[in-house]
């Protein structure tokens, strides 16, 4: 199966993704990455990131590929991938963005229409998107599932004893300023667990955040999906997020708290709950996590484009 990704920008997740579905048998994969995108790929670089691949920063001329997966409706190179006929090929939507009541969102059926008919389906990460993904009009049975992926087995023996992490970038929508006040609070009231913010940086030394912190934190405001909460699921972490995080239908169930957006009492609460369970407790849920997580190994996220790829969908 002749493969090819058009993508804005590089992160670490993406390559191992990658990586995994160019070693099946019987795939040839084409990756075209537009590095001139700001907000992917700030903190990687494009050789480490992108090692071992079949990538280019422009679009391949002269190959025919059978599937087609470009992201969304506003990157240039995606749109120009969208638009190429490709002799035929079956092309993908890809978007993480979820259903929210909006003038833009409602607008945005009737604004693309025209665009989204070049398609055959969407594929998004879980179901904040898919609801999203049947407003713009594209039928069930052509929305698809599981569109981020993460290498889990980076992720070694959790020992704890470093308190609460949260990964991201130090921007208001990832709520630092909400994280910082509650923890705070928390500490007031006699918490005894630290805080450790780390911005996006190499996968590697992620991990090893990872496997030293007690709970994982995610207090965004808007976070569309959240590979991050993959991460610290499949890294045995139990889990506190807010409720504006999509990956919480997904990968947050007995294994953590969610709580609102923007609320310090909330957030300060659920910290001070967290650690007062025994560690027996927090071990389980870390457990119940990783069962969660395993859904968004790279392997299983290979299975689905594979599987996407050989379905019969109507034009």
């Amino acid at each position: 199966m002749k493969i090819l990704f058009v993508w804005p920008g590089i992160t670490g997740y993406m390559g191992d993704c990658w990586r995994e579905l160019a070693g099946r048998p019987d795939v040839e994969l084409k990756v075209a990455v537009d590095l001139g995108e700001k907000y992917f790929g700030g903190a990687f670089k494009a050789d480490e990131v992108m090692r071992g691949l079949d990538w280019s920063d422009k679009l391949p001329d002269d190959w025919r590929p059978d599937v087609v997966f470009t992201v969304g409706w506003r990157n240039a190179m995606c749109k120009e991938a969208a638009r190429r006929d490709w002799n035929g090929a079956k092309k993908i939507c890809c978007f993480d963005l979820p259903w929210r009541w909006s003038l833009r969102k409602i607008a945005a059926r009737a604004v693309l229409r025209h665009y989204l008919r070049q398609f055959d389906g969407a594929w998004v990460p879980g179901q904040a998107a898919a609801r999203y993904a049947k407003w713009l009009g594209f039928r069930e049975e052509r929305i698809f599932r599981g569109l981020f992926g993460t290498n889990l087995e980076r992720f070694g023996a959790w020992r704890g004893g470093a308190g609460f992490l949260q990964v991201g970038r130090e921007a208001r929508e990832k709520g630092v300023d909400v994280l910082r006040a509650a923890h705070e609070l928390y500490r007031q009231r006699g918490g005894a667990w630290g805080l450790k913010v780390v911005s996006t940086s190499s996968p590697d030394e992620v991990a090893r955040y990872y496997a030293q912190a007690d709970a994982f934190i995610l207090a965004s405001r808007e976070e569309p999906w959240g590979v991050v909460l993959a991460e610290a699921a499949g890294a045995g972490l139990p889990i506190i997020c807010t409720n504006r995080c999509g990956a919480r239908h997904e990968v947050v169930a007995d294994n953590g708290f969610i709580v609102r957006a923007g609320k310090v009492e909330e957030l300060a609460a659920a910290m001070a709950r967290m650690e007062r369970l025994d560690a027996a407790k927090r071990r389980a849920m870390g457990e119940a996590g990783r069962k969660l997580a395993a859904n968004f190994s790279c392997p299983a996220w290979a299975d689905r484009v594979l599987a996407i790829g050989a379905k019969e969908v109507l034009p």
